[in-house]
């Protein structure tokens, strides 16, 4: 069998071994290929612009080497379905991303590139090959049934004439006896007894014979010889891509999940194969060549609490909360992006800029304001910062630093800019003085061993810093999830007690379709409010992901669920 070569250097062009005369490339196995594909079900990934995409280049080339070893043991069906995944996600969703026209990455999309033509002019290759095997499987099968059909001639001649020499055989001891017995009687009396040995049939009469008793003559040149019935074939009951599945082969291996670990010790990438298959896999998930036989419309998982009823829930208690006036929504007089049509104050897609100098601001106002060489005085600051200083930001000091950072990676004019970017050149600037930084923390935002992390940090700060009561400490958090970014500050009230304020940067309705800050006077609102956030952005496709796959660590850059808090402190 013939496979595609593992490339080498620069991909070759697909070669051509079809005759004039012979079916279009593909047409023989279209009904393999469109079972695959029924089977593994391609939409273009969400890339999130808050990852890096060194990342997304990273595991698109594990997918590449998967691609490889896949034709090296010629396990085309696997390559087949890997590699277009691979053509797709480097065709569809890599060029989305917003850093993917960044010159800081040339090298990476250009080699990504040249990969997803080589696989491209490889996957034709591999449909030649289908095509072959599909041909040469409709020859066999072709021999078979020939070979099936001369089998069940064969023998229906020989029962036919066994039956035959069977009924002579008979009728010869038969005629001797009457010839011993009747030798009186002619030969049409002896054939008249002789049939009325045989069981009655559709065909026969009635004779008087001398002796005046009634026989029955069998009418033999009609004798039924009843035809064999040829066995169903396997193709008679399944469709044509099931036909083709049923001669596929697929080996593929399963992800597995390692649970829930802390995120960012390891930056090592997991195997992505699988992710590129289907979906993200369970350990109780049948396997691919399982699948494909016995067709689950779903994997079967541990019993775990629809998203979709979390977001009713939360929703309720939300709204509870803010009956009770535990929960409090302040509208802000802008919004980011509301001055866009003004480049020098255009804040669109900010919130990577906005949300850590509301941070800032909030744990060192004073230092602040310095900066922008503007007095306010520190009664101002006393409870956290005001918010005609979360405005300002939105409007006037968050867009210059936007057009500085996307200048300096060489970013379009929105795209939003990743985070350690962003830190980066804050620190620089001693915007956000590295000393004042807690930590860090991630994982799946639905699980409260994650996210119960970073409200470890909001109340209680840098661990081992004696220096400060962190009941008396300002904190602020920079919450990174589902592409966007708000703040989440506490404010000490004095008395051991504090409010927690989330600010979002973006217009909402509950807001007059202004930015917002929500106010939470006790942890449990906090939490809830935490909760009821992330369930309100899932839409319904992360909904039905999250309920039929489980957290894996190792893949989160494409899980709908993941977040990322920074925590600083004064």
């Amino acid at each position: 069998m013939n496979l595609p070569n593992v490339p080498s250097g620069p991909p070759g062009a697909p070669q051509n071994n079809h005759k004039a005369d012979a079916p279009p490339l593909g047409e023989l196995s279209k009904s393999r290929r469109d079972a695959l594909k029924r089977h593994n079900q391609e939409v273009p990934i969400p890339l999130s612009n808050l990852t890096p995409i060194t990342k997304y280049y990273s595991a698109a080339d594990k997918v590449l080497e998967q691609f490889k070893k896949h034709l090296e043991v010629g396990e085309l069906d696997d390559a087949y379905i890997i590699g277009r995944r691979f053509a797709l996600f480097s065709t569809a969703s890599l060029p989305n991303h917003h850093y993917y026209t960044s010159p800081n990455h040339a090298q990476l999309r250009i080699k990504n590139q040249r990969d997803a033509e080589w696989v491209t002019r490889g996957l034709e290759r591999i449909v030649q090959v289908m095509d072959r095997q599909e041909l040469q499987r409709q020859r066999e099968e072709e021999d078979k049934r020939r070979q099936r059909e001369e089998e069940e001639r064969r023998k229906a001649l020989e029962w036919q004439k066994k039956t035959r020499e069977r009924l002579l055989a008979v009728r010869s001891a038969r005629l001797g006896d009457l010839d011993s017995d009747d030798s009186a009687l002619d030969m049409d009396s002896k054939l008249a007894k002789l049939n009325a040995l045989f069981p009655k049939d559709g065909n026969h009469h009635a004779l008087q014979v001398d002796n005046h008793q009634e026989v029955e003559i069998f009418d033999n040149t009609q004798l039924p010889l009843p035809q064999p019935v040829a066995p169903p074939l396997v193709e008679g009951t399944m469709n044509d891509q099931d036909f083709a599945l049923f001669y596929s082969t697929s080996a593929m291996q399963q992800l597995k999940s390692n649970g829930a670990t802390p995120m960012f010790v390891n930056e090592e990438l997991p195997n992505y194969s699988d992710l590129f298959l289907d979906s993200l896999k369970t350990p109780s998930s049948p396997s691919l060549e399982d699948r494909f036989t016995s067709l689950p419309t779903a994997p079967s998982l541990p019993s775990r609490t629809p998203v979709r009823e979390l977001r009713r829930k939360y929703s309720d208690e939300f709204e509870s909360l803010l009956s009770l006036k535990t929960i409090e929504i302040i509208k802000l007089a802008t919004y980011q992006g509301r001055l866009s049509s003004t480049p020098r104050y255009d804040s669109t897609n900010g919130c990577t800029v906005i949300s850590p100098l509301i941070v800032a601001t909030h744990i060192y106002p004073q230092h602040q304001h310095n900066i922008i060489n503007s007095f306010h005085k520190q009664a101002t600051y006393k409870r956290g910062i005001s918010n005609m200083d979360i405005n300002e930001i939105i409007d006037k000091r968050a867009p210059p630093i936007l057009q500085t950072v996307r200048a300096k990676l060489g970013l379009d004019q929105h795209a939003l800019i990743i985070p350690s970017d962003v830190h980066d050149y804050l620190v620089d600037e001693q915007i956000l003085p590295q000393e004042k930084f807690v930590g860090v923390c991630g994982g799946n935002i639905l699980n409260p061993g994650h996210w119960k992390t970073l409200m470890d940090m909001l109340l209680n700060g840098k661990e081992g810093d004696e220096k400060i009561d962190p009941r008396k400490q300002k904190i602020g958090a920079a919450l990174f999830f589902r592409d966007h970014v708000v703040s989440i500050i506490k404010i000490p009230l004095g008395n051991g007690a504090s409010y927690f304020d989330l600010i979002d940067s973006l217009p909402t309705p509950m807001a007059g379709g202004m930015a917002s800050r929500t106010r939470c006077k006790d942890q449990s609102s906090l939490e809830t409010l935490l909760q009821w956030y992330a369930c309100s952005k899932f839409s319904d496709a992360h909904c039905d992901f999250i309920d039929a796959n489980e957290w894996n660590d190792g893949m989160c850059d494409f899980d709908p669920r993941v977040f990322q808090g920074f925590i600083w402190a004064e």
